[in-house]
């Protein structure tokens, strides 16, 4: 394993960690504030509803739960879990029901996600009810992402689709040139202006105008795009990271500036998402290998060797890096030094990314079981059989847990 840099690291992370504890009170005293001058938010209605005076809730609009795909929710939802409802979409009599390998996102208690039958689903969050659904011209393996009443996704004939939220009306469409595999990723400029970023078979990476699909830029590169892209905020600069099937780790800045590009050689395809946090990206690759880079002085602070062919996208919170594998392993390494501090044992292999909601790791598998492990000694909390692979990975949004399996049916856990 090699390491540098991890006292500059460690400096980095300890002011920042003071700065957000600053940021986290005077958000509370402001809420308090607000609240005692009875101006009562939706989100504080949601609360009180569903978890209780005190409960936080919040979206789930992105793959990973936020821009940076860290895969880590505000929200502390504990064991034991109940299924509150499922949802299985029509199929018709004497055919199977096409699976669901596109994660889930949720937005103002609306659950998003698409099908390989080439269905995108709106479901209401509180009763599993249908709210809406379209009809795509290819299937669905990407997460959308949501913003603004819209949501963004890409399908497997190359198209991205902004739909209404409201009325799942389509209200632009844009073509490239190769299927689209990987997620959506959205940011707002400080003017207020809005752009998806998604990458696609064609080779491009491409910046869309939210409002009209319009290509505002493209990077090519020299293989598949297959990875949503992560947001990482650095120096005051915000810049994407994404891999794909060229081995490289790519970094542009949001602006499109190639003069400013980063090109890291992972040496092997990047199947995943990487997950950014105070400017150090992690990445688990299909080469057997978990890297965290520095992108600000663009050296690794550690290279772990593991021998696993990573699919499934890594969760990092404060203190640790949390891997899923086909090797059937969670495993959650110190993210300062990359030592593995416990591992946590499936029955089969882990294809999808794990989630971690206040001091439990959420994790699906392939042997059908939904998994709830702490994520402090990696012991099994409690588990649900799902009868199905669970290729897809968990959302969390208002008390609630959103899984979808291969038998095509979106499960609520609450």
């Amino acid at each position: 394993m090699r390491q540098v840099n991890q006292s500059k690291f460690l400096d980095c992370l300890k002011r920042q960690t003071f700065w957000k504890a600053a940021v986290v009170l005077l958000i509370f005293v402001i809420s308090s504030f607000v609240t005692s001058c009875g101006e009562k938010t939706e989100e504080s209605v949601a609360s009180s509803k569903e978890g209780g005076e005190n409960a936080v809730v919040a979206d789930w609009p992105l793959f990973r739960g936020d821009p940076e795909m860290q895969g880590v929710s505000v929200e502390s939802l504990d064991t034991p879990l109940e299924i509150a409802w499922s949802f299985e979409p029509a199929v018709e009599e004497g055919k199977r029901r096409p699976p669901i390998e596109a994660s889930p996102v949720i937005a103002d208690g609306v659950v998003f996600v698409g099908t390989q039958g080439g269905e995108f689903l709106a479901i209401n969050l509180a009763d599993g009810t249908l709210k809406w659904k379209f009809k795509s011209d290819g299937p669905v393996t990407a997460p959308a992402g949501v913003m603004e009443g819209r949501v963004f996704f890409g399908d497997q004939y190359g198209f991205v689709y902004a739909l209404s939220t409201e009325s799942g009306e389509e209200l632009w469409r844009v073509e490239t040139d190769g299927k689209i595999e990987g997620g959506v990723n959205l940011a707002t400029t400080p003017e207020g202006k809005t752009f998806v970023y998604i990458g696609s078979h064609d080779y491009f990476f491409y910046s869309l105008d939210a409002e009209t699909g319009e290509v505002v830029w493209k990077y090519e590169t020299d293989n598949y795009i297959v990875a949503t892209p992560s947001l990482i905020s650095s120096k005051d600069t915000k810049s994407l990271s994404f891999g794909g099937c060229d081995g490289l780790l790519h970094v542009l800045p949001a602006s499109g500036d190639e003069s400013k590009k980063q090109e890291f050689e992972i040496g092997s395809y990047i199947a995943n998402t990487s997950a950014a946090r105070d400017g150090i990206v992690y990445v688990a690759h299909n080469g057997g290998e978990v890297i965290a880079i520095d992108i600000a002085s663009g050296e690794e602070v550690w290279r772990v060797p593991t021998n696993v062919e990573y699919t499934a996208s890594p969760a990092v919170d404060a203190k640790t890096l949390y891997v899923a594998g086909p090797d059937k392993r969670l495993v959650a390494l110190d993210r300062v030094t990359g030592e593995e501090k416990w591992a946590f044992l499936a029955t089969r292999g882990l294809d999808s990314s794990p989630v971690v909601s206040g001091n439990v790791v959420w994790q699906g598998g392939m042997d059908g079981r939904l998994y709830a492990v702490n994520k402090e000694d990696g012991s099994e909390l409690w588990q649900f059989d799902l009868g199905a692979q669970i290729k897809a990975s968990p959302a969390v949004s208002r008390g609630t847990l959103v899984v979808c399996g291969s038998d095509g049916v979106v499960y609520a856990f609450r």
